[in-house]
């Protein structure tokens, strides 16, 4: 099957640092060369592989997607008009209440549902960029996200830090920030690392016990979720959006929407299995598994079926913040 990526980022791909959705395509890329498939990627960004294509900000879109593949996968909402099959992917949540096309995935089952779809893939990445996991960890433990984010509670994760009376490293933001999520914290016991990627942040995370993720919304996917798994860490985290589609085991996490449950769970993080964690990640969360869930999208469009029973529309509060209780 000859299959065109489209995601027109400026960033490489794969990202030489943080990079989310470019990370999950340069998985998705890898697999299915690997299961036989030719494969290619269009985006704005000059790159010197064969396979990426770069986009001319004087063309149309449309002159510069058709003639080559079977299928055409679009990494954002598209509604243009081709001729060759496509499928588009929402990577994110909507901001405003809108219709998407109707073979759009999504990428777990709530994400789905808060958009009135049934069709979804879960993410997987190339475990082969992330090193080995670390079954002896040191005393920490580790937030990953955008830490300016409200919706990722960097206060949450340092509230349960403080109870527990452990160090928590932030991997995704400041020491101190004014922004849209103001916060300045003191303590030695909370290290800033800012936005990194690459092996620094496989390291830190290889050698934290545990990821702290009590995000306040419903979370499409969680790609710091799969990694601290692959990596050796257990995940306590709020049940909200796909944590519960990716931590379906009691020996690699724990659920909850009470921080004196997260609390008690991180007081006894050394209890969870480390190599569970690293083993649940590479078998379900693969670049791979990711793959073969996209294929099977593909062939159902080529043979004429629709992904989902109608149009998927988001509904208005899908960025609406949750609350936890004490």
């Amino acid at each position: 099957m000859k299959i065109l990526h489209v995601l027109l980022t400026q960033l490489s791909i794969p990202p030489k640092d943080y990079g989310g959705t470019e990370r999950v395509l340069w998985g998705l890329y890898q697999g299915q060369k690997e299961l036989g498939h030719d494969v290619r990627f269009l985006t704005k960004y000059k790159s010197s592989q064969d396979d990426a294509l770069y986009f001319d900000e004087q063309l149309s879109l449309e002159s510069q997607v058709e003639g080559w593949a079977d299928i055409i996968h679009f990494h954002f909402r598209y509604e243009g008009d081709i001729e060759t099959p496509f499928v588009c992917t929402e990577h994110s949540n909507s901001e405003v209440e809108q219709e998407y096309p109707v073979n759009t995935i999504y990428l777990s089952k709530k994400h789905a549902e808060n958009y009135n779809a049934t069709c979804y893939v879960h993410n997987g990445l190339y475990w082969g960029d992330y090193g080995e996991p670390n079954f002896n960890p040191k005393n920490y433990i580790h937030f990953l996200a955008k830490a300016s984010w409200r919706i990722k509670n960097i206060q949450g994760a340092v509230k349960i830090a403080r109870k527990v009376d452990i160090p928590l490293h932030v991997l995704g933001g400041e020491r101190f920030n004014i922004r849209r999520n103001p916060y300045f914290y003191m303590s030695s016991k909370l290290t800033f690392h800012g936005m990194i990627g690459g092996t620094q942040k496989n390291q830190l995370v290889s050698h934290s016990k545990g990821l702290i993720f009590p995000v306040l919304w419903h979370e499409p996917f969680g790609l710091a979720v799969i990694e601290s798994l692959y990596l050796g860490c257990p995940v306590l985290a709020t049940p909200f959006g796909a944590l519960p589609d990716i931590i379906t085991q009691e020996n690699i996490g724990v659920l909850s929407d009470s921080y004196t449950e997260l609390t008690e769970a991180t007081k006894n993080i050394d209890k969870f299995d480390r190599r569970a964690c690293h083993d649940h990640a590479r078998m379900y969360f693969s670049h791979l598994a990711m793959a073969r869930g996209y294929i099977q999208c593909y062939e159902k469009v080529l043979a004429g079926e629709a992904l989902n029973m109608m149009k998927p529309r988001a509904k208005a509060n899908i960025k609406a913040r949750l609350q936890m209780k004490n």
